[in-house]
């Protein structure tokens, strides 16, 4: 459709410009699409030039969207909580080892940690109120 557009434009006298895919994605209103407002036929009374019939469109899609977001959060949400999980099981395990080993550089790492554990802690009870 573009390209036949576009070539009934060149044809007119005078030419009128040419469009691309990038353009139309441009357009916000109705009243700036060259196209319509050349055309012969009265849009006005169709349906999808209706302001209301739009903004209920948008709100759709909006809403469409929001729970493609919902979906998207929800593994986001799942996948940080493992992460807390797996890094907690990983540096319990690495300061236990620590302590044969290196017991100051174990009681470092437990200070440290306890500092990142309360972090993780709050990031745990804000997931637990996003999953209510």
């Amino acid at each position: 459709a573009l390209s036949h557009y576009n070539v009934q434009a060149a044809a007119l006298t005078p030419p009128h410009l040419s469009l691309s895919w990038k353009d139309i994605t441009e357009y916000t209103f109705l009243g700036e699409f060259d196209l319509l407002c050349q055309s012969h036929a009265d849009i006005h009374e169709l349906d999808w030039a209706k302001p209301a019939h739009r903004e209920v469109t948008v709100k759709y899609f909006k809403l469409h969207r929001a729970h493609e977001e919902i979906e998207h959060l929800n593994i986001e949400v799942r996948r940080l909580r493992t992460s807390i999980h797996d890094e907690e099981a990983k540096t319990t395990a690495i300061i236990n080892k620590l302590l044969i080993s290196d017991p100051l550089l174990s009681l470092e790492l437990q200070r440290q940690w306890k500092s990142q554990s309360g972090v993780n802690a709050m990031h745990a009870f804000q997931l637990d109120q996003i999953e209510l």
